[in-house]
């Protein structure tokens, strides 16, 4: 009690120091968020534009449906510009919220931003239909 007592009144006198400390854990929390990312399985060629689904697999290569761009064989190329697979960009879907969270809720932490707002914003809507249906059940 005696400590935080002193610490209080430090804080009185120097309320530049206090301002300092204040902002300089705000800057460590920030630097601690880290957004989930989930990789899509999809990668669009930098160099043509090209867009490999995992849904449609490659027909060309003989790469079936459902092989995620990261299991791509080594040798595998762009079938329309020939680019090696690398020079493809991945595409990732971010999570709202801290990746070290997401395991916690009933699956909510792992809905994007726009998934979440669908479900708020529709949930009003049923909402507010049942209460005004409710005058017309007379």
């Amino acid at each position: 009690m005696l400590f935080s007592l002193n610490a209080s009144r430090r804080a009185l006198q120097n309320p530049e120091s206090s301002l300092a400390q204040k902002q300089a854990e705000q800057e460590r929390l920030r630097k601690a968020e880290k957004f989930m990312k989930i990789g899509t399985g999809q990668a669009e060629c930098v160099a043509c534009g090209y867009q490999y689904d995992p849904k449609k697999g490659d027909s060309e290569y003989p790469v079936s449906p459902g092989t995620k761009f990261e299991n791509l064989p080594n040798d595998w190329q762009c079938p329309i510009c020939g680019a090696e697979a690398r020079t493809f960009q991945s595409r990732a879907r971010v999570i709202a919220g801290f990746a070290e969270n997401q395991g916690y809720g009933l699956g909510g932490n792992s809905l994007t931003s726009g998934q979440k707002s669908a479900l708020i914003y529709g949930s009003l809507l049923v909402g507010f239909s049942f209460f005004i249906f409710g005058y017309f059940l007379q």
